[in-house]
């Protein structure tokens, strides 16, 4: 029966939950949309060309603005050991879950104990099963957060300068994986300090911030080259002259929306949005710091810390006028386990045995019912999976042509999922020459379908006719029909041109995107 132990059953059902999280990567395929593909053609510019990168992906809170590189240099080095096959990163991104479960494992132990530690390890592990599968920029934010806590309040505790450089150095890379998240937290952590430090007489200690000139070093160099571009950005925003974006409401809506987002999105991120686990969840954390107070308990300082963290995020996102979507607050999921977790066993053990194992549950369904869905109608068909753009790359690479010209139609008009699948493929048919964005011969359309609400005539997607056949003739300026047409079952269509050198000489549109400078 000792097999059987709390410490065994967590360990068995975090593997079971590695195991799920893999589902898609054991399958040889991840979620390849728009998002993902730019980074992974940002990764082969980088491999390819030599070329470092200074700023990351944009960043969608404020136009003009970017994300720091280091998800790219930290995606790189597997990148290089698969020879840019995005399932061997996919593989890396299991190791990263592992990662971040093992650190919420160990801040929760060091913090509240060692069942304290564990329970947070296996509510982390179910509540992000489906994240692995398409990681992207948040989720390095994601795995530091805990150690950023972890060192605040050691700080707090014992005001070892170490600690407190730990905690900047570690908020520098926090910003560079997530700055919407990032940037709010180090002004609250600043806030904080100012008071913290006024009362211990150590105001001096902030000086340890200056630790952040090297991890943000790659903002400031970009910014000294690029005539602080983001700098205006933010200026032009704040001052008005930038609208994009933008919630046409009044203050006091905007107050609104977000006290419900804080209590519905914020804590509903934990709980996959059920109303009701979210409602007895916000339940239990305000009767468990009702209980830390009126017992004293020695552990309310990391409470309050933790809370005044979560309430000044979405008090500061009052300051920006715009939406605020699920993953800029994505990094709160780990510090929001750990304060559920500690104050609900201190508050009422039975009752936050009960929420927990239905909070599990839920993410364990949810989880479940994805990859049931997945394994009984795989989705290769799907246009933003790894396996179907592959299978459109290999269709393409497998005509009788030793040199082809190629054109992307995507309804974003980016086209960068088959673009990155055709690089791969030529990277693997070196006797083949491929002129993207040429007119050739043979010349290749690839043409994803419209988005469902595009199919709709009364949609504005319609009636901007960014559709493929007046892209074909308007863009790339090909007015016959095609010499053959491969139809995928989603729409998806391949068609090839025998072009004479007269339609050759046809130039097509020079301002397609044909790069990834927009990020």
């Amino acid at each position: 029966m000792k097999f059987l132990s709390f410490r065994n059953l967590v360990i068995i059902l975090i593997l079971f939950n590695i195991v799920l999280a893999s589902r898609w990567i054991l399958d040889g395929n991840i979620f390849f949309h728009t998002d993902i593909a730019r980074d992974f053609l940002l990764l082969e510019d980088i491999a390819d060309n030599k070329n470092p990168a200074l700023i990351g992906p944009r960043s969608g809170a404020i136009p003009g603005l970017f994300h720091g590189p280091l998800w790219l240099y930290l995606n790189l080095p597997a990148f290089f050991l698969g020879g840019g096959d995005p399932v061997v990163v996919g593989w890396f991104w299991v190791l990263l879950y592992i990662l971040s479960i093992g650190i919420t494992y160990y801040v929760g132990k060091r913090l509240f104990g060692e069942k304290e530690g564990q329970l947070a390890a296996l509510l982390l592990s179910s509540v992000t099963v489906l994240n692995v599968r398409s990681l992207f920029n948040p989720y390095g934010a994601l795995i530091l957060f805990p150690l950023f806590f972890y060192f605040l309040v050691s700080y707090t505790r014992n005001q070892k300068i170490i600690n407190l450089i730990l905690t900047f150095f570690i908020l520098g890379l926090i910003i560079q994986f997530q700055m919407a998240f990032g940037v709010p937290i180090l002004i609250l952590t600043t806030l904080y300090l100012i008071y913290f430090l006024f009362k211990k007489g150590k105001l001096f200690h902030l000086l340890s911030s200056l630790i952040l000139i090297i991890p943000l070093s790659t903002f400031l160099v970009f910014e000294l080259r690029n005539g602080f571009i983001q700098f205006n950005s933010i200026k032009n925003y704040l001052l008005g002259a930038q609208s994009h974006g933008k919630l046409n409401i009044t203050f006091f809506q905007l107050a609104a929306m977000r006290i419900k987002e804080m209590t519905t999105d914020g804590l509903g991120i934990v709980t996959q949005n059920n109303a009701y686990l979210t409602a007895l969840l916000l339940v239990v954390l305000i009767a468990g710091v009702y209980t830390a107070f009126k017992k004293k308990d020695k552990l309310l300082p990391i409470f309050l810390i933790g809370i005044f963290f979560y309430l000044g995020f979405w008090g500061s996102t009052i300051l920006f006028n715009g939406p605020v979507w699920n993953y800029y607050y994505l990094p709160f999921i780990p510090l929001l386990i750990l304060i559920f977790i500690a104050l609900g066993i201190r508050f009422n053990k039975i009752f936050f045995y009960l929420l927990f194992i239905l909070i599990y549950a839920v993410n364990l369904q949810v989880a479940l019912k994805d990859i049931n869905s997945y394994e009984s109608n795989p989705l290769k068909q799907d246009v933003s999976t790894w396996q179907f753009n592959k299978s459109v790359a290999e269709k393409v690479f497998n005509g009788p042509e030793n040199e082809f010209g190629y054109f992307i139609f995507t309804p974003d008009l980016y086209g960068y999922s088959p673009r990155f699948a055709l690089n791969f493929y030529q990277k693997r048919n070196k006797d083949t020459r491929v002129y993207p964005y040429q007119k050739k011969a043979i010349t290749y359309l690839i043409i994803a379908p419209p988005p469902a609400y595009g199919k709709d005539p009364n949609s504005i997607w319609f009636q901007k006719n960014t559709n493929s056949k007046l892209w074909r003739s308007n863009d790339i300026r090909i007015t016959k029909e095609p010499e053959s047409k491969i139809t995928f079952e989603n729409g998806f269509v391949i068609e090839k041109y025998r072009l004479s050198d007269a339609e050759i000489k046809v130039e097509p549109n020079p301002f397609l995107i044909k790069d990834i400078f927009f990020r």
